[in-house]
């Protein structure tokens, strides 16, 4: 008081009646805890609302937000996904790295406990041996309940898990192709926000037009196109980061 900051749940609550853009609360601790939960109870006109809080798992992320910062149970509910980052240390003890260690599905039909109830569903575990993120059983069988109603929305993959599917390993091989360039390269800012963005934008151009054409989501033919897409800008992404170097 006394001054002009804002208090965070004050600013979350501003912020939401400014537009339907994604919202992102970094480092949820306190008041704004309430507010966030207010935000994505009302789904912020069904775009993202996400939040980074202190917790080891999922059951650990619940009991932070229902115990120690006092958010009820039923709103908690409104939490979709839990993203789990987590450090994996080497055998000596004295490496370690930074992974997402799993990504879990937070399911509304329990009452009081979601350990207990089967409330989280994991959809992606870290394995340790292959230092890499992999899908789960339910996953893979499409035992999803919020991908589900994604799809649910889309004409293309209403009832159809299998291509549900499919659209995922594209979305997949497209980042994919977008590391192996910034590799290739020896260009990391293209994996900066500026670049992707443009990336995920040519991508969605690329769906448009490709279903216009045929009809359908041909995701050998996106894939195709964006390829040869990013090929070309990626290099000229290249040569301008050079020359904003050398103006600097």
């Amino acid at each position: 008081k006394g001054t002009s900051e804002i208090p965070a749940d004050e600013g979350i609550r501003t912020t939401l009646r400014l537009g339907d853009s994604a919202l992102i609360v970094g480092e949820v601790r306190s008041t704004e805890a309430r507010a966030l939960y207010e935000a994505m109870r009302v789904g912020a006109l069904a775009n993202v609302v996400a939040g980074t809080i202190h917790g080891d798992s999922p059951y650990g992320v619940y009991d932070r937000v229902v115990n120690d910062l006092n958010v009820p149970k039923t709103s908690f509910k409104a939490t979709d996904i839990i993203i789990v980052a987590n450090p994996i240390r080497s055998a000596d003890g004295l490496h370690k790295w930074r992974r997402v260690t799993q990504i879990t599905e937070i399911r509304k039909d329990w009452e009081n406990d979601p350990m207990q109830e089967n409330g989280f569903v994991d959809l992606m575990k870290y394995n340790v041996e292959k230092d890499e993120l992999l899908p789960t059983d339910d996953l893979l069988n499409g035992d999803s309940d919020i991908l589900k109603n994604i799809a649910g929305n889309i004409k293309e993959w209403a009832g159809n898990w299998d291509a549900v599917w499919e659209n995922i390993e594209l979305r997949a091989n497209v980042k994919e192709a977008l590391v192996k360039m910034s590799d290739k390269l020896k260009e990391p800012e293209l994996l900066e926000a500026e670049f992707t963005i443009k990336c995920n934008d040519e991508f969605h151009k690329i769906t448009d037009r490709v279903r216009e054409d045929t009809g359908k989501i041909d995701s050998k033919r996106i894939l195709f196109e964006f390829k040869d897409w990013l090929q070309n800008t990626a290099h000229e992404e290249k040569e301008r980061l050079k020359q904003d170097g050398k103006n600097r």
